[in-house]
């Protein structure tokens, strides 16, 4: 009775969410907001650089990236591996890492993103109705597979496209995305620091 009466009492002091955003008070001035985001997964598609008039470079690339769970989240839903659900996230990169991306990196890559979240919205044309589009611009990017691997994936996959074997040759000594050595730049092509991201902090 004693720990039901607990539990109880402990229910009434919840706050809501207004009562606790009215007893947050000011933000701390030592503490900074902080608006990033890490990610891993495999490439959407073919990156394509688009250049402007005045020599900027963007690339827009989509991101597959499947989700983690907990094993005692797995055994509650019955999760096998394998069967985790995938998140789409759109990538905008620019500049030297945009040039970088679109020479060295191909579908089904699979790569780390350090970038920040931000909402692209619009009216839409037809209806006038507004729309919201979140994206990651992205910072830093890492190729996280070996040079063996990215063949591997390629083999498998050129019965299907013939647009994978593309970067087969732009491999060597070099360090790569810093992603363990993968190897994607040729040594003194500049690339090396488009492709030595923060991903690992």
């Amino acid at each position: 009775e004693d720990a039901l009466e607990e539990e109880e009492e402990e229910e009434e002091e919840l706050l809501s969410d207004e009562e606790l955003l009215a007893t947050a008070g000011e933000w701390e001035p030592n503490i900074a907001p902080f608006n990033t985001v890490h990610l891993s997964g495999r490439v959407g598609q073919t990156p394509q650089a688009r250049y402007f008039e005045d020599g900027k470079v963007v690339v827009n690339l989509s991101l597959a990236v499947k989700r983690k769970y907990h094993f005692v989240e797995r055994a509650a839903t019955n999760i096998r591996s394998g069967e985790e659900e995938t998140d789409w996230f759109g990538l905008e990169i620019w500049g030297q890492q945009a040039e970088f991306v679109a020479k060295y990196v191909d579908k089904g890559a699979r790569v780390g993103v350090v970038g920040t979240l931000e909402i692209d919205e619009w009216n839409d044309r037809e209806t006038g109705q507004p729309r919201s589009r979140a994206k990651v611009i992205v910072q830093d990017l890492d190729i996280l597979e070996t040079r063996a691997e990215s063949e591997l994936r390629r083999s498998r996959s050129s019965s299907s496209s013939s647009g994978y074997g593309s970067n087969n040759n732009n491999y060597s000594r070099g360090g790569g995305g810093g992603g363990g050595g993968s190897g994607y730049y040729e040594e003194g092509d500049g690339a090396s620091s488009a492709g030595t991201g923060g991903f690992f902090g």
